[in-house]
């Protein structure tokens, strides 16, 4: 009997290869074929560890794309993180070079997924003493893009700003990566926003929308639903809350969008606009999805927000509050917590507790110091 020829690991790397073009460009269809064929070469390849960790940690970076895009129900259904996570762990002593690279770059990935950003930016850290060893300029972009986005998310925004022209100067150069150009822009508007330059933000926004009305992919109407979010909270900002209640209804009537984790923030913030209109019965129809949706995410972040929101606007429970306050203050979310804790401030003075105004005066002030101490400790 005439055994089965060996595929070479050379061969099945390549496939890996074009398997990640696929995940970066978030091209679902495309990275289910390639992840299919490549687990079949597998079976017939010949011997060779470090090709293999190569595919476990593709398939980890897999799973993460999808989690991110997918509904909440689908993610139920596959293999979870933290145990994919454990096997490459378990190899980790054995990882050298550009599987170093990417071994930390991924799971510094997996720590923004859990909104653990300065975990995340001390693997993407890591990840950046093997950069070098990464041939591809575009795995360079991508790895400067996320490292803008963690940043970002600790307010850190020069920071942030800095490592977005890096990375939009390279896809800008390449009609495949046009997503990622949009993706550049709502980074950059996302970051005016915060600095409260409005209209440069809304201006990076618009110019993201116009962008992704161009694409084909599947990802486009997620990608327009998440600028229709942003805009929302730049009218809302501006003070035109009833445009910023158009775009957040508009968003989350896109359907791809409004099933992924990121549609709950746009729940949150309807609750938030309608109860601020003083619609509750709007804003508590929108807290009860939203909250329902955060559950079954198990969003620990949005439950703590949307139920902080449901004591401003319906029920007041000190205790909760204090908890659901903590755990944003555990995750570092500074800026969460001084919005929130301002927001219970003025709550606490329109009652005449003026005790509880001054606690969350300092709670306010604190979290404002600590954005201050995480640009110097990193």
């Amino acid at each position: 009997m005439i055994g089965v020829e060996k595929v070479l690991s050379s061969q099945v790397g390549i496939l890996i290869n074009d398997w990640y073009r696929f995940i970066r460009t978030f091209s679902v269809p495309d990275a289910e074929i390639l992840k299919e064929q490549v687990e079949r070469e597998i079976e017939n390849m010949e011997e060779d560890q470090d090709l293999l960790l190569y595919y476990q940690l593709m398939e980890f970076r897999h799973r993460l794309m999808l989690e991110s895009l997918e509904p909440i129900e689908m993610n139920q259904q596959r293999p979870t993180l933290p145990n994919l996570l454990k096997e490459i762990e378990n190899k980790q002593p054995h990882v050298k070079g550009t599987l170093d690279y990417y071994s930390n770059f991924f799971r510094g990935m997996h720590e923004f997924h859990h909104k653990n950003y300065v975990a995340a930016i001390n693997f993407y850290k890591a990840a950046e003493e093997h950069l070098k060893n990464v041939p591809d300029d575009i795995e360079r972009d991508e790895f400067h893009y996320k490292l803008a986005d963690a940043y970002y998310r600790i307010d850190q925004h020069f920071v942030s700003l800095n490592h977005l022209e890096k990375a939009k100067e390279m896809y800008s150069t390449s009609e495949f990566y046009k997503a990622k150009v949009v993706g550049c822009n709502i980074k950059y508007g996302a970051n005016m926003y915060d600095l409260y330059r409005l209209d440069e933000a809304e201006f990076y926004y618009r110019e993201a929308l116009s962008l992704a009305q161009e694409l084909n992919e599947e990802t486009a109407q997620r990608i327009i639903g998440v600028i229709h979010h942003n805009l929302g909270l730049v009218k809302k900002r501006a003070g035109e809350i009833e445009t910023a209640e158009n775009e957040f209804l508009n968003s989350i009537q896109i359907k791809e969008h409004a099933e992924t984790i990121s549609g709950i923030r746009t729940l949150y913030m309807l609750s938030r606009v309608f109860y601020e209109q003083d619609k509750k019965d709007r804003g508590n129809q929108y807290f009860n999805i939203g909250l329902n949706r955060a559950n079954f995410a198990d969003d620990q972040e949005y439950i703590a927000k949307l139920k902080i929101i449901y004591a401003l606007f319906e029920e007041y429970n000190e205790s909760d509050v204090k908890e659901r306050l903590g755990y944003l203050e555990n995750k570092r979310l500074w800026q969460d917590v001084a919005e929130l804790s301002e927001k219970l401030a003025d709550y606490h003075y329109q009652k005449g507790n003026f005790e509880l105004n001054r606690e969350y005066l300092k709670k306010t002030i604190k979290a404002q110091q600590q954005i201050l101490k995480m640009a110097e400790a990193l």
